[in-house]
Order: structure tokens, then C-alpha cells, then sequence
């Protein structure tokens, strides 16, 4: 049964009654995995949503210009339904998404695997939503600050992966946006 996002989630800025909710289906996968193909006991978005926005440690995959992947640890916020990180514009990752933006992002608890596979963009400091900042002061101890250097990026999901291991029988979903 799907659980009910956390009041802290709420405060936090990971719900949003703006934020569209996205469509849940069932991966597609080989009918070998055993993987229910009915919607009965998919999860509920707010099941993920709680756990992005709860993640302290994300993981960004990117890709080369020669097509290798790359993957780097990360601190990061879940915020009104999408991804909000900072690097500087030398960083692998930076470089990575200047050439293609398409990237996929990995909750930390990996009991309750979350990915988001999504498209980046440069958001300037003026357009980051209200609160996020607070949010990093919160979370990590430190403020959104432009003096701070560096570019802030906004993820937005395209499709989003839940593998709940101890219901991974029942409760595998995927959830598709606009």
C-alpha cells in the first residue's frame, strides 16, 4: 500500500498543487522478471516524491562526448517535482550536459531504488522557485548564493523508476510526465 508523503515533504516544497500529477504504468520489461502486469498495488507518486525530496546524496549519470557514460555523486534538491543541483561549468557532468542534456538521476537508498531519467537546463539564480534556497540552508547548511560561483540546473523527469525491493513483487512502477 503506497504511503502518504511526510508532513516535512509537504513544508519542504516536494508537493506542489501546480506540479501536474504523471501517468503510472508498469515497466516494460521481459515477461521472465515476474512482474505484475496489473495496476493493482503500483505506488502512489507521492511515494516516490517523498523519497527524492527525503534523499541527502543523488547520483547524476551523464554522457561523454564520445557516448561513455559518467556518473558522479551529488547533493541535490527534489523541489516541486523536479531535480535542482549546482556545479561549476569545468565540471565533467557540466560539460557533459552543455552537449546533451538528457541525464538520469538515482535516489541514495537503494532498498527503495528511484530513477529519474530526465532533461537538464541552466537555470539562472532569479529564476529559481521561492523557497529552494531556504531549502539548501536547511538540507545541507548553506544557501542558494550566486556569489557562490557556479551554474544551477534544473532536471525536469520525463519518465520516473521505482524498485521497492520488499514489494518488488507487487509494487514496481513507473510513472511517465508531459
Amino acid at each position: 500500500m503506497p504511503t502518504k508523503p511526510k508532513k516535512a515533504a509537504q513544508k519542504s516544497g516536494a508537493t506542489s498543487s501546480s506540479v501536474a500529477q504523471p501517468r503510472a504504468s508498469r515497466p516494460v520489461v521481459p515477461r521472465s522478471y515476474r512482474f505484475p502486469a496489473s495496476l493493482k498495488g503500483m505506488l502512489d507518486w507521492s511515494w516516490a516524491r517523498e523519497r527524492l525530496a527525503k534523499s541527502y546524496n543523488y547520483v547524476i549519470v551523464t554522457v561523454r562526448p564520445d557516448g561513455r557514460p559518467h556518473a558522479m555523486g551529488m547533493h541535490g534538491l527534489w523541489f516541486e517535482d523536479a531535480y535542482y543541483f549546482g556545479t561549476s561549468p569545468h565540471t565533467r557532468k557540466a560539460k557533459n550536459l552543455a552537449r546533451n542534456p538528457h541525464c538520469i538521476v538515482i535516489s541514495e537508498d537503494m532498498s527503495e531504488l528511484i530513477i529519474v531519467e530526465g532533461i537538464a537546463e541552466t537555470i539562472g539564480y532569479d529564476a529559481l522557485p521561492k523557497g529552494l534556497s531556504d531549502l539548501s540552508k536547511s538540507k545541507y547548511g548553506w544557501p542558494i548564493d550566486p556569489r557562490m560561483g557556479g551554474q544551477v540546473y534544473r532536471v525536469k523527469p520525463k519518465v520516473v523508476f521505482a524498485f521497492p525491493l520488499k514489494q518488488i513483487a507487487t509494487a514496481v512502477t513507473k510513472w511517465t510526465f508531459d
